[in-house]
């Protein structure tokens, strides 16, 4: 995927003064009062499910529970109620971010909604599949394949070098935790030295998921709480490479970042 491609997806250079077109972000500005600090950027932004036929949703509000930290820890004020998207849908190409959960395998795809996934990608977008059977049952990692070989060909899986900037890009995280830590790589496909594809194989919905009571659903295994704000960073710098266009080898954008933070 050339920059001049991705340019035609994302607007501009600087990391978090992007505007993505099609509506993903807007720089919002509060109003100026002469007492006033300086005003304070923040960048909006969606979390989208992709929708299909079949088990799409195996960890209801997992992408909220996402919005709701990222908007604890980072300048991003992600929407309260991250839209789920078809492949039919125009909306699929509002943002660069696209979460893909499922559980028991994936229903094979129409022509039609393969060709603008594939689309997706070629425009600049990042694909997140997380297997919520956080690595029992290979069923969904072998139909993301498949559907890989579709809509990216020539572009295998590949394991994510614990050296990527994925794992420092606003935490420094070790590895792709979630509900299980049975996986110690998460697989990517990379194109001219950026992620398009992410494959989780851990659950990291699992993970990030809360009931009505604000509780966690699903116990993280073996490592308990701590594991699980493991999962958490780790969905935080997955959201933060995905929807800002550039990135360093160096953490030297994350002191911008907690600039203004709200943090707990």
């Amino acid at each position: 995927m050339g920059q001049s491609r991705r340019r035609s997806f994302l607007s501009g250079a600087a990391a978090l003064t992007t505007l993505l077109t099609g509506g993903l972000a807007k720089a919002r500005l509060p109003a100026l009062h002469p007492s006033a600090d300086p005003p304070e950027m923040v960048l909006e932004v969606d979390l989208p499910q992709l929708e299909y036929a079949g088990n799409w949703n195996p960890r209801p509000g997992a992408m909220r529970e996402l919005a709701i930290e990222a908007r604890l820890r980072t300048r991003l004020e992600p929407l309260r109620e991250p839209t789920r998207v078809k492949a039919s849908s125009a909306a699929l190409f509002n943002t660069p971010f696209l979460y893909i959960a499922g559980e028991g395998g994936l229903p094979p795809f129409e022509d039609a909604a393969a060709a603008r996934l594939a689309r997706f990608l070629d425009l600049g977008g990042m694909m997140v599949f997380d297997a919520a059977d956080g690595g029992t049952d290979r069923s969904f990692e072998r139909d993301v394949r498949a559907l890989l070989e579709r809509i990216a060909p020539g572009s295998g899986l590949a394991p994510v070098s614990p050296e990527h900037v994925l794992y420092r890009s606003f935490y420094l995280v070790d590895s792709p935790l979630g509900r299980t830590a049975n996986a110690e790589r998460a697989l990517g496909i990379e194109d001219e030295g950026r992620l398009k594809v992410l494959l989780l194989r851990n659950d990291l919905g699992g993970a990030l998921a809360r009931g009505p009571d604000q509780l966690p659903i699903h116990p993280c295994v073996p490592g308990g709480p701590v594991q699980r704000e493991g999962a958490l960073r780790f969905a935080i710098n997955i959201l933060l490479y995905a929807t800002c266009t550039d990135y360093k080898s160096d953490r030297a954008h994350v002191e911008t970042l907690l600039l203004g933070r709200r943090w707990r």
